[in-house]
């Protein structure tokens, strides 16, 4: 795996170690069991959504931490794990950013989270020095990701997400790379969940024809782009879990 000037793997250990700990704490909320964060961290914050479903509840997503020993605060999001997150997942209708157009279920999830977030984040910098902000998740955490950070521009935020969806329209994605620090995507290039929302449903520049002419009648026309920078490695499974998994992802960064 190679790294791109500007990334630094050991920041994306840490933050893929916090990622495995945000999946933990959604674990041991559904077997209704009290969750701690493990390590040398301050909890700051947690970070809960009702996601897309008619009988949801708020569930947690992750959370914010800081570093009691580089003093980074970490926002991290954990992936899809209920049916209300796959709901949320594709739930592709696009809905107004300051920056464009972006996926409603991610943005509504991240909205429901932003104010504990940004909390945070103030509670942070108002108890120490002005810590870097390092925002992460995967999978749908990732696009979470995404959002959270655009919220975080002003702080400097730094984003090293794990399989990242695409998460808004062209116009976002413009504004996005213009305004973020820093963005990384870490990306298995056989991880079938990078390639969604697609980039477009038109089959072509003009109209929609053939087999899905019928759909693209009915649908709107919806454009996503990715963000920031890709960190690619290629690991294939055998499977979409396998392919998609943390462990492969914490396995390229260390080389193994």
């Amino acid at each position: 795996m190679l790294f791109p000037s500007g990334f630094d793997p050991t920041i994306a250990l840490e933050a893929g170690a916090l990622v495995k700990q945000a999946y933990a704490q959604f674990d041991q909320f559904t077997a209704k069991q009290a969750w701690n964060l493990e390590g040398p961290y301050d909890a700051l914050g947690l970070l809960n959504a009702k996601p897309e479903e008619l009988l949801g509840h708020q569930e947690p997503f992750g959370f914010v931490a800081r570093s009691q020993v580089s003093g980074k605060v970490f926002v991290t999001f954990r992936g899809t794990k209920s049916l209300g997150d796959w709901l949320s997942d594709f739930s592709f209708p696009q809905v107004a950013h300051p920056w464009g157009r972006v996926e409603k279920g991610f943005a509504s999830l991240c909205e429901q989270c932003a104010a504990s977030v940004e909390n945070a984040v103030k509670a942070a910098r108002a108890t120490g020095p002005a810590s870097e902000v390092i925002v992460t998740g995967h999978s749908l955490g990732a696009g979470l990701a995404v959002l959270a950070t655009a919220d975080l521009a002003g702080a400097r935020a730094v984003m090293y997400s794990f399989v990242g969806p695409r998460v808004g329209d062209l116009a976002f994605a413009s504004e996005f790379n213009k305004n973020v620090a820093a963005a990384w995507r870490i990306v298995n290039t056989e991880d079938i969940v990078t390639t969604v929302p697609l980039a477009t449903g038109a089959l072509s520049a003009s109209r929609a024809d053939g087999t899905f002419a019928l759909l693209m009648k009915t649908s709107p026309q919806l454009n996503y782009e990715h963000v920031g920078v890709a960190v690619c490695f290629t690991t294939h499974t055998e499977s979409i879990e396998g392919n998609h998994g943390m462990l492969q992802y914490l396995g390229a960064l260390n080389g193994t």
